[in-house]
């Protein structure tokens, strides 16, 4: 195995460190005696936007092997950038506390996030697994593999976008609509 492949195997396993944490930290907030979640609404199309992330993804590590040599300057971008990626996934997982899910739920007892790295924008994790591809495909150098993940992750990204939006303007027709207004979606410079 070289250098670059095991540089991004670490990297990405902090990043998902975020959600592990997330995940336990969820289940710690949960007591044993609390009724079950009574989930209110429910985005069904997220399956087909986290199952395009995924195969976005894969498509770009699927090589999990170096151009050859890589060069000080592109190591140091793709590790500023993961770092910046992970930052941000560890931030706005803790940032959502027991409301953090994979699925796409308002529960009960729902409320809407707008501080933290949500006050920039609306969906900061999406963005961080975009910089963390990004990483990849720099360190790796495979670009028709990373172009494609690439396409492929942002379709999903934008059909789960929709999904949880639309679910959240439903549950607070106001409050997002103002919110929705003054963040960007995942990229602050696109949308």
């Amino acid at each position: 195995m070289k250098w670059p492949v095991a540089l991004i195997l670490v990297l990405w396993c902090a990043f998902f460190g975020a959600f592990v944490a997330g995940h336990l930290r969820v289940r710690r907030m949960r007591r044993p005696d609390r009724p079950p979640e009574k989930r209110v609404l429910t985005a069904g199309s997220y399956r087909l936007g986290w199952t395009l992330q995924l195969i976005g993804v894969l498509a770009v590590v699927w090589v999990l092997q170096g151009t050859g040599e890589v060069s000080a300057y592109r190591t140091l971008g793709a590790c500023s950038l993961a770092g910046s990626s992970i930052g941000l996934a560890w931030a706005a997982v803790k940032h959502l506390g027991k409301q953090w899910r994979i699925a796409a739920v308002v529960a009960a007892d729902h409320q809407l996030i707008t501080s933290g790295p949500y006050a920039l924008l609306r969906h900061p994790i999406y963005a961080s697994l975009l910089g963390m591809l990004l990483a990849t495909a720099v360190l790796l150098g495979h670009w028709p593999e990373s172009l494609a993940g690439l396409a492929i992750l942002v379709a999903g990204t934008e059909v789960r976008v929709r999904a949880e939006e639309s679910i959240l303007l439903e549950a607070f027709p106001v409050q997002y609509r103002e919110y929705r207004m003054r963040t960007k979606a995942y990229l602050p410079w696109l949308r």
